[in-house]
C-alpha cells in the first residue's frame, strides 16, 4: 500500500512498461511578471520551478516535458490568456533542500519577477512554501505528498496536484477491517512526511480496534529497527521510507533472515532494481536471487475511467501519452524518473493557466492586471487563490478539485499483480467511506522450506511475505510500502 501519483495512462492504458518512482514531492511554482513581447503582442507571465533533474529522484526528467507540453497548448490557445504567454523558468533541485534554498533567493532576487516553490521532495516543498508568505506567492505543487502541507495557518498559498498521503490511511484501515488484521506493527524513516503519515494512520487504526504493537523508526540505517520487529515477531507491517531506504530495509531483512525465497522485490507500483549509486550493506548478489511474487498495492485514483477522456479540452490521455514518449526522445519510461508523475505536472500547468485566466474579469474591475503582480501586491495574489481555490476541470490525471486545504481530492485505486500484470481488485472513497470491492483478489501459496512448512503467503498490498525459523505453521506476515 503506498501513496504514490497515479495516472491515466499507466493505469488504465497499460501499454507500456513500468517504473520505480520515488514518490515524493516534486513541486511546482508560479508567478507572474509583464514583458514586452512587441513580436507577438503578448506579455510575459513567468512561471518559476525546480525540478529534480538528478539525485534520489530525478522526477524532472518526465515532469519537465510534460510541464513544457502544457504551457505550449496553453500558448497557443485564444481563449485562456489571450494577451499573455506563459514562459517557464526552471532549474535542478536534486531534491536536496539546501540546494533548493539557493536556487530559491536566485529566482527571487533575479529578474524578471517570478514565483519558485517546490522542487521535489516534501522536505523541500515544505522549507520552500512555508516562506511563501513573505513573497505573496502562490505555491502550486504537483508531487508533495507529506500530510503537514495540508496546513493552512502554516502554508496559506500552498496547493497541490498530488493528494496528501494520509488519502491512503482510510484505505489501509478497510483493508485491515476486510482481512481481519487486528495488530499491526510500523517502521518509518524520521522525516517529516512519514512521521506526520503515520500518526494521522495511529489515530484511525486506534478508533477501528486495530492495535499498533511495535513502532520502529531510523534515520538512515534501519538495522536496529529491523532487528527489533523481528524481537517482536512482527507479522503485518507497515513501511514508510524514501526508495533508497527501501533498499537498506529489505537489505536487513535479507541478512536477519526475515524472509524466505521467494519474496518480491517489488517497490511501490514498478519493479524497483538495484542501483550502483546505492552504498548498502547488502551485496548486488543477494539482490539477483530476488524472485517477483505477485502484489497488491493501492494507488492514489484521481484517474479518468476511460483513456479517452477529453484533457483540458484539447487532448485525449492517449495522445498525451504519446506526446510525452515523443517528447522523451524514446527513452524506456523504466529509466525515466518521474514519469508516473507526468500527468500531476501537465496538469499542475492547466490549472494555473485556468486559475489565470479566471483572474483576468475580476482584477480588471478593481483596476489591476496580471502584468501588474509583484510580491508587494496582495490583491493580485488574492485573486489567483480564489481561483485556484475554485478549480475544477478534466485533466489527463482526472478530475482536478482541490479540499480547504489546497490538496488534490481523489479516490484510491487498489490494484494487485496477477499473472505479470496488474489487476483492479476495487476502489476506495475516503470521503463517503465507501469501498467498491471486485471479488477478484487472490492469495499468493509460498512454500517456506525452513522445518518443511508450507506457509499461506498473505500478499494483499504487501512488499515481501516475510517469515523465521519461529514463524512456521503460522501465517506469513506481510509489510507494505508508502
Amino acid at each position: 500500500l503506498r501513496a504514490v501519483y497515479p495516472s491515466t495512462m499507466k493505469r488504465l492504458c497499460q501499454n507500456l512498461p513500468r517504473r520505480p518512482v520515488s514518490r515524493y514531492s516534486l513541486t511546482f511554482i508560479l508567478t507572474v511578471l509583464s514583458c514586452s513581447c512587441p513580436a507577438l503582442g503578448k506579455k510575459k507571465l513567468y512561471i518559476g520551478a525546480l525540478f529534480p533533474m538528478s539525485g534520489g529522484w530525478p522526477g524532472g526528467q518526465a515532469c519537465l516535458p510534460a510541464a513544457q507540453m502544457a504551457l505550449d497548448l496553453v500558448n497557443n490557445r485564444t481563449d485562456i490568456l489571450p494577451d499573455y504567454e506563459l514562459e517557464l523558468i526552471h532549474y535542478d533541485s536534486m531534491c536536496d533542500p539546501g540546494e533548493a534554498t539557493k536556487l530559491l533567493y536566485d529566482l527571487l532576487y533575479t529578474e524578471p519577477i517570478k514565483i519558485v516553490l517546490m522542487p521535489g521532495c516534501s522536505s523541500v516543498s515544505t522549507l520552500v512554501a512555508e516562506a511563501a508568505r513573505m513573497w505573496n506567492l502562490i505555491v502550486l505543487s504537483y508531487g508533495s505528498s507529506s500530510p503537514a502541507l495540508s496546513n493552512r495557518q502554516r502554508f496559506p498559498t500552498f496547493f497541490r496536484t498530488h493528494p496528501s498521503a494520509t488519502l491512503h490511511n482510510p484505505t489501509r484501515v478497510q483493508l485491515f477491517q476486510k482481512w481481519k488484521w487486528t495488530k499491526i506493527a510500523t517502521i518509518q524513516q524520521t522525516t517529516e512526511v512519514f512521521t506526520s503519515t503515520l500518526d494521522d494512520l495511529e489515530e484511525r487504526v486506534k478508533e477501528a480496534g486495530i492495535e499498533i504493537s511495535v513502532r520502529q523508526s531510523f534515520l538512515t540505517d534501519p538495522a536496529v529497527a529491523v532487528k527489533n520487529l523481528k524481537r517482536q515477531d512482527a507479522r503485518i507491517i507497515v513501511g514508510l521510507f524514501y526508495e533508497t531506504e527501501a533498499r537498506k530495509v529489505f537489505c536487513e531483512v535479507i541478512i536477519k533472515r526475515m524472509s524466505a525465497k521467494p519474496f518480491s522485490s517489488r517497490f511501490n507500483e514498478d519493479s524497483w532494481r538495484f542501483t550502483t549509486e546505492m552504498t548498502i550493506t547488502c551485496s548486488v548478489n543477494n539482490f539477483c536471487y530476488i524472485s517477483v511474487i505477485p502484489n497488491t498495492f493501492t494507488q492514489l485514483c484521481p484517474v479518468s475511467n476511460y483513456c479517452s477522456v477529453m484533457v483540458s479540452r484539447i487532448q485525449t490521455s492517449q495522445e498525451f501519452l504519446a506526446q510525452l514518449m515523443s517528447k522523451l526522445g524514446g527513452k524506456n519510461p523504466e529509466e525515466t524518473g518521474g514519469f508516473q508523475e507526468a500527468p500531476l505536472a501537465y496538469d499542475a500547468v492547466w490549472a494555473l493557466a485556468l486559475a489565470l485566466n479566471k483572474t483576468i474579469g475580476p482584477l480588471r474591475a478593481k483596476g489591476h492586471r496580471l502584468e501588474d503582480f509583484n510580491y508587494n501586491n496582495r490583491d493580485i495574489t488574492a485573486e489567483i487563490y480564489r481561483a485556484m481555490n475554485t478549480s475544477s476541470f478534466e485533466g489527463v490525471s482526472g478530475h482536478v478539485v482541490f479540499d480547504a486545504q489546497g490538496s488534490r481530492m481523489a479516490w484510491t485505486l487498489i490494484e494487485q499483480l496477477q499473472g505479470g500484470s496488474y489487476k483492479k481488485i476495487g476502489y476506495y472513497d475516503s470521503t463517503k467511506g465507501n469501498l467498491s470491492w471486485y471479488g477478484n483478489d487472490k492469495w499468493i501459496e509460498v512454500v517456506f522450506r525452513s522445518h518443511g512448512a508450507t506457509l499461506l503467503g498473505l500478499c494483499p498490498h504487501s512488499l515481501w511475505c516475510a517469515n523465521n525459523k519461529e514463524q512456521h505453521n503460522k501465517k506469513s506476515g506481510t509489510i507494505t510500502i508508502n
